[in-house]
């Protein structure tokens, strides 16, 4: 218990300046604010609930509370959030992840004159291709395309930075991994981001950040995060598998 308190106060001195935004833009920042979406993240990331997060999203998309770029960008996240819940359950329904990410396909063209959440939803899109389906390589160097695109494009925008992080992060080195720059945009991210870091952003920084801790055996910290990341949503079988590799090096 002693670990988990020290690392987890190394995670309260890096959120210290969360209280004031930095320099920092978060054009889906609307989404943490839309009630009836936060509650399909707390069934989809949450839970772990695909069918309770079906219902939510058959309500979010039948009753479209938003501009039509804004209703476009939620259908396109929940699509790529649910099928990505379906590509991870213990018996995965990959013929449901696909039909969810034809769907998002079908609301980009709403996206045409808003070019960053165009890049970024195709990016999104790819990238879950890619996790459903390794084997369809041009689908991640597509999705890793758009996000340095994006980053370049778009350097203060906060989903950009973060994709751009997780991809640095998981990329293998020959590919463009690089886990030094990952960590630095993770940390600016948590620094800077201020209170307009959804939870589910801040999440994804705690497990990154964890994860390039476990890379240095920094166990005691790496639990920290991660225990962090857990306590904003409950399920995510990959971020238990890395909780129980970290508490057997304890």
């Amino acid at each position: 218990m002693r670990r988990i308190c020290i690392a987890l106060h190394v995670v309260c001195l890096l959120s210290y300046s969360l209280g004031a935004a930095g320099s920092l833009s978060d054009d889906y920042g609307f989404l943490s604010e839309h009630a009836p979406f936060v509650q399909f993240i707390d069934a989809v990331i949450g839970q772990g609930n695909p069918e309770k997060g079906e219902l939510l999203r058959q309500q979010l998309l039948s009753t479209p509370l938003l501009p039509k770029e804004k209703q476009a960008v939620l259908v396109i996240r929940s699509s790529t959030l649910l099928a990505r819940l379906y590509s991870e359950l213990e018996r995965p329904d990959i013929q449901r992840a696909k039909e969810l990410l034809s769907e998002a396909e079908k609301s980009l063209n709403v996206l045409s004159d808003t070019p960053f959440f165009h890049l970024m939803s195709e990016a999104e899109i790819d990238s879950i291709h890619y996790l459903i389906n390794p084997s369809r390589l041009v689908k991640g160097i597509s999705s890793n395309s758009k996000i340095k695109k994006a980053y370049i494009q778009y350097p203060s925008q906060v989903y950009a930075i973060l994709m751009k992080a997780n991809s640095l992060l998981y990329a293998p080195s020959f590919a463009g991994g690089d886990k030094e720059e990952a960590l630095s945009l993770l940390l600016f991210l948590l620094e800077e981001g201020g209170s307009q870091l959804s939870n589910w952003d801040l999440a994804s920084i705690y497990v990154g950040i964890g994860r390039i801790c476990m890379e240095r055996t920094k166990w005691d910290n790496a639990l920290g995060y991660f225990t962090a990341a857990k306590a904003l949503y409950a399920f995510d079988p990959t971020l238990d598998g890395y909780i129980r590799e970290t508490e057997e090096q304890l």
